[in-house]
């Protein structure tokens, strides 16, 4: 190719790129006029229903019971006839709408970055968990009471637990937890477990935790059909050896007459 020719295609090329530039009808307007949003949507269903989850006329998708939601898309207010959007989750089964949110063009991330749960037929709050801190062992606790009905505030109490000679020692509480509602993050230094000296004798150590009545060292079943074992009679717990940061949903999973605990959700 020779000079003159290299010299047309190049302006052929440049007023191409100039006339697409200087658009300003339809998506080509993308190229230099854009307003992006991402929006997303997190949590837990803590419930039997499926959700439905749609973002306008996107597709919908479905979130199972007792799962994790996670939904995400994002859109470009690029039409200015078109400045906002319409969320919705809805039950499956009932197609009843439980949550309906409107997206604005001008929304800040903050707005468009939900985390939710769902739980009893009513959606609440999601708590953001902490990042992870060095030296911090941090913790967000939910207690449902879902075999007893128990609706008084509760302490959850974590300890160590020496068995020689049979010591539980308090390492830190969760005071006045009203259940089915998430605590405010407590925190506490990591320790080790394992085999450890304690005055003066080698013992295993073990990380446990109790749910007594709130403000007292009460199982708060007492004067139930269930009884407390010190031993079995523990909320599911985290490892406390090194730093992390962790919300965690339990509830009752008696076994015959012994109240017990299982663990739900970890995150």
């Amino acid at each position: 190719m020779n000079i003159k020719n290299i010299l047309t295609a190049t302006a052929i090329s440049f007023f191409l790129l100039f006339g697409l530039l200087s658009c300003n009808k339809g998506g080509d307007e993308l190229l230099y006029h854009s307003n992006i949003h991402l929006f997303n949507l997190s949590g837990y269903n803590n419930s039997n229903e499926e959700l439905t989850l749609q973002l306008d006329t996107f597709p919908p998708t479905v979130t199972s019971a007792f799962s994790k939601i996670a939904f995400g898309a994002t859109y470009n207010f690029n039409d200015p006839k078109k400045q906002s959007l319409k969320f919705t989750m809805k039950s499956k089964a009932s197609d009843k709408i439980l949550l309906e949110r409107e997206i604005r063009a001008n929304d800040t991330e903050a707005e468009t970055n939900l985390n939710l749960i769902y739980m009893n037929g009513k959606v609440g709050d999601f708590p953001v968990i902490p990042a992870p801190v060095e030296g911090k062992v941090q913790l967000i606790y939910m207690f449902q009471s879902n075999i007893l009905n128990y609706r008084e505030p509760v302490d959850i109490v974590f300890k160590k637990y020496y068995f020689i000679p049979k010591v539980f020692e308090e390492v830190v509480r969760i005071k006045n937890l009203k259940p089915n509602e998430f605590s405010q993050p407590i925190s506490f230094a990591p320790f080790p477990l394992g085999v450890q000296e304690y005055n003066g004798q080698k013992t295993p150590v073990l990380f446990r935790a109790h749910i007594y009545k709130a403000g007292t060292d009460i199982p708060y079943n007492a004067g139930t059909p269930y009884e407390f074992n010190p031993l079995t009679s523990v909320a599911p717990t985290p490892s406390p050896v090194k730093a992390s940061s962790k919300l965690l949903i339990i509830n009752e999973a008696p076994v015959n007459n012994m109240i017990q605990f299982n663990k739900v959700l970890e995150l």
